[in-house]
């Protein structure tokens, strides 16, 4: 059975449950993310029996003994065995298990803690009928987003096309839309008031939240020019970002770039690096130095593919 090491264990839980390094430091209880960073950059060596006790207090169903050593389960498998079936436990558990939700979820929304929450999942307290009203009105509430989500889906799906490639997954679904990253246009007008052009399904884009067109040669010795790249939006990159990997970046004048990204010498700067074929290098791309808070958008490229045709 493989081992983790502490950074593979942050970045699992993170792709486990579908969020950002930030947002699961937030789950957890941390206002801020950074010693979630530190453990996967290596400053920190071992995520501590405290970190471990907060993840698990937000987020019962993972392994304390996993999180400490990377060894066995990152699950745990057999919870319905040690925790009482008392009415109250099955009710929270069988609703927030249904829904996805963890205790931190349910907290922000009802604001109850994440101390008693844990309790009543587990059987260790009696829930009073108070709290139970609360979570049931809750649970309403997710209910019928859920309902009304899965229909304005299921209603979207069908009047957009799909990407028909020689490999495609049914757990891919990424949104494409049919401009250049560099072109002049809104990201929050584009994405929030018209429809992508069709749906990417090709493997590779699993962890993409969108998609677009890349043109130009800056970068042509990493994504040719005409790709459709897939970008996952990064939320606390002024805390950590891997450097020299390829990024999409958004400026505070609506100028945009894909470039190499990495940390100037100079404190509060990044580096945009060209990466051109030698064909596309006359007159040469220059190394461009901008301030981090003239920045207003930061995407990782997760993804890049030359496709020919969609499905109508």
């Amino acid at each position: 059975m493989k081992t983790y090491t502490p950074p593979q264990i942050i970045e699992t839980l993170a792709e486990h449950f579908k969020v950002t390094v930030s947002e699961l430091a937030q789950k957890a209880g941390y206002e801020r993310a950074q010693s979630f960073y530190d453990v996967i950059s290596g400053k920190t060596k071992n995520i501590s029996p405290k970190m471990a006790d907060k993840i698990v207090a937000a987020f019962p169903e993972i392994s304390k003994d996993w999180l400490l050593t990377g060894n066995g389960s990152m699950l745990i498998t057999q919870i319905e065995e040690v925790v009482p079936e008392e009415e109250e436990e099955s009710y929270l558990r069988t609703e927030r298990n249904k829904y996805g939700l963890s205790l931190q979820d349910i907290h922000e929304h009802t604001q109850i803690s994440v101390k008693d929450l844990s309790l009543y999942d587990s059987g260790e307290k009696e829930m009073p009928k108070k709290i139970r009203r609360i979570l049931e009105g809750f649970f309403e509430r997710v209910e019928f987003e859920y309902e009304n989500r899965d229909e304005d889906e299921e209603r979207e799906r069908t009047e957009i096309p799909i990407l028909i490639t020689n490999e495609m997954s049914k757990d891919v679904l990424v949104p494409y839309y049919d401009v250049d990253f560099a072109g002049g246009w809104s990201s929050e007008e584009l994405f929030t008031q018209h429809k992508p052009s069709f749906f990417i399904t090709i493997p590779d884009f699993k962890r993409a939240e969108l998609a677009c067109n890349l043109i130009g040669n800056s970068i042509s010795q990493r994504i040719k020019s005409g790709s459709i790249i897939g970008l996952r939006k990064v939320n606390d990159w002024q805390t950590y970002f891997p450097t020299n990997e390829v990024y999409a970046v958004v400026m505070q004048n609506n100028l945009r770039t894909v470039k190499l990204v990495r940390r100037a010498k100079e404190k509060g700067f990044i580096e945009l690096v060209p990466a051109p074929l030698p064909e596309y290098n006359d007159p040469p791309y220059q190394t461009e130095t901008v301030p981090e808070d003239y920045i207003v958008e930061f995407y990782q490229v997760v993804a890049t593919a030359i496709v020919e045709r969609i499905a109508y």
